[in-house]
């Protein structure tokens, strides 16, 4: 049996196994997190035990959430280990950090996959079992009490001088900081729809039969938007047309309601985050297209504007 390794992150490996009929699998096991501070660094067997349980909800009986995935094959819950079907050699779709253009017909494609995994009615109990405590509060230590990294923020002042002015803005907001602490707390109860919880090229991978969605580790229940909010806000900063992001709306809104509002200003935190976070999104953007993100994002958040908007 052959195994090569595909990515090592802090959360999670990935192998490829070839055995000795010739047949692929990809297994996903425990990475090396590590953090001085617990509260923003889920352990990586909680993340790989809710993506399992997310695999064990949808797989049988959603296909129209399941068929948009690698299937999963096994899951070992001593060792947490995920085996699932091999997509082939492509990579996630991370190049659209550096220039690549997402087609429209996966985007449609990716929408469709939100449409459809808001929609599986599970029960409290179904939807309790992606609760993991551990995951859902080191997400919202990352998302909504510190988006912004004070190292990021030094380092990239030296190309943007008003940066600094622009995240003292941000941090003293009156309107923004409540609304972080809305859409804080309604992550944190955990109720509501199901969600993917981390929908961004890094899921993203294309395949034979069409993109696939990876990597369900931070799945859990809440609101709709954040998870639409979360795609849009990653289409501005991989610098893809607006149009696309009014066509993903479009087809989302074809199959579900969708507020406008709260989807802005989870988008809006979400740019903040990929820009100023203690991991940023890839890429280097011009200081003129920095600046243009942070403004726009700083109008969704106080609800000057919408994701409708262009930036």
């Amino acid at each position: 049996m052959d195994r090569v390794r595909l990515g090592g992150g802090r959360t999670a490996t990935t192998v490829r196994i070839t055995t000795t009929e010739g047949t692929t699998r990809i297994l996903r096991q425990p990475g090396a997190a590590t953090s001085p501070d617990s509260r923003h660094t889920a352990s990586p067997a909680d993340r790989l035990a809710v993506e399992g349980e997310f695999y064990r909800l949808v797989q049988p009986w959603w296909p129209a959430v399941a068929d948009r995935m690698p299937t999963c094959i096994g899951v070992d819950r001593s060792d947490h280990v995920i085996a699932l079907e091999d997509l082939g050699p492509s990579g996630p779709l991370t190049g659209l950090y550096h220039g690549a253009s997402l087609s429209e017909a996966d985007a449609d494609e990716l929408a469709a996959y939100l449409v459809a995994l808001h929609g599986v009615p599970g029960s409290e109990d179904e939807l309790g079992a992606l609760r993991s405590d551990g995951v859902r509060l080191a997400r919202h230590a990352d998302r909504f009490e510190e988006p912004i990294a004070a190292t990021r923020v030094e380092a990239l002042a030296t190309r943007l001088p008003r940066l600094v002015r622009l995240v003292d803005a941000l941090r003293t907001d009156v309107h923004i900081r409540a609304t972080m602490r809305d859409l804080g707390g309604r992550f944190l109860e955990g109720t509501g729809t199901l969600l993917h919880g981390d929908f961004r090229p890094a899921r993203w991978m294309p395949a034979p039969s069409g993109v696939r969605v990876l990597a369900p580790g931070l799945a859990t229940a809440g609101p709709a938007a954040l998870d639409v909010g979360f795609f849009l806000a990653h289409l501005v900063l991989a610098g893809q047309p607006h149009e696309l992001l009014s066509g993903v709306l479009h087809r989302y809104r074809r199959g579900a309601m969708l507020d406008i509002a709260e989807v802005s200003a989870c988008a809006g935190l979400e740019i903040i985050r990929g820009r100023l976070g203690a991991e940023p999104v890839p890429g280097d953007p011009a200081p003129h297209r920095l600046e243009a993100e942070l403004e726009y994002a700083t109008r969704l958040l106080r609800g000057g504007a919408t994701v409708e908007t262009p930036l």
